[in-house]
């Protein structure tokens, strides 16, 4: 059967009326890209973001983890090796905190003796001796010149007196063991440094420490 021309331009508008569709497809494809980059770009930047500040936290506590350790490296030990192995033998003479003060202790010329230095308590003799401590408490006790400020048969502190010097002493009967320092009587008061080293406690201390546990054990009953 022969086409018509009528027949031919119906075919030739239906081609015409599909050209715009088309072009609609074709820009709506082109443009989908278009409007997926920024938000891909924006996911991104806000992840970055988000680990960055994730990460801040850990970068400030490694940033006082070594301000910490370099205050603590920094730190002076209480005790020398040497010090604190002088102070497990003579701890029962005098307490932690004359030994703190030291900067060397080191063996004398004598047999079991060590002699300890600090800048701000001056030198100290110890010994480690029986016999000593024997002879050392007769010469406390016994002498005009030497007076005793706390006796308690194991331990004897005092000083004795010899010239301008004293020999502020501390023997520790039950263990064998002295301490002695020798000062200047018109320079240093001896009593009163045997107080301020803490070697013994002052008569009106113990007497008020008394009073005040006699009063608190009257007050329970």
């Amino acid at each position: 059967m022969a086409s018509t021309p009528h027949k031919h331009v119906r075919v030739a508008l239906g081609f015409v009326a599909l050209i715009p569709l088309l072009a609609a497809c074709s820009g709506g494809n082109t443009e989908t890209p278009t409007t997926t980059e920024p938000s891909t770009t924006q996911t991104s930047a806000e992840t970055t973001t988000e680990e960055t500040s994730e990460t801040t936290p850990e970068s400030s506590t490694a940033e006082t983890s070594t301000e910490e350790s370099g205050e603590t490296s920094t730190s002076k030990p209480r005790m020398t090796k040497d010090v604190e192995a002088a102070y497990k033998v003579f701890a029962s003479l005098a307490p932690v905190e004359l030994f703190e003060q030291f900067d060397t202790c080191d063996p004398s010329g004598v047999e079991d003796s060590f002699a300890c230095n600090g800048p701000e308590v001056g030198q100290f003799q110890f010994f480690d001796n029986a016999s000593k401590a024997t002879s050392t408490t007769q010469l406390l006790t016994e002498l005009r010149s030497s007076r005793v400020v706390e006796d308690t048969g194991s331990k004897v502190v005092g000083w004795t007196t010899i010239g301008t010097m004293s020999i502020i002493t501390v023997v520790d009967n039950d263990e064998g063991l002295v301490l002695q320092q020798m000062v200047s009587s018109d320079k240093i008061d001896p009593e009163e440094r045997i107080y301020e080293l803490g070697l013994a406690t002052p008569k009106e201390t113990e007497e008020t420490e008394a009073s005040e546990t006699s009063m608190a054990s009257d007050s329970k009953n």
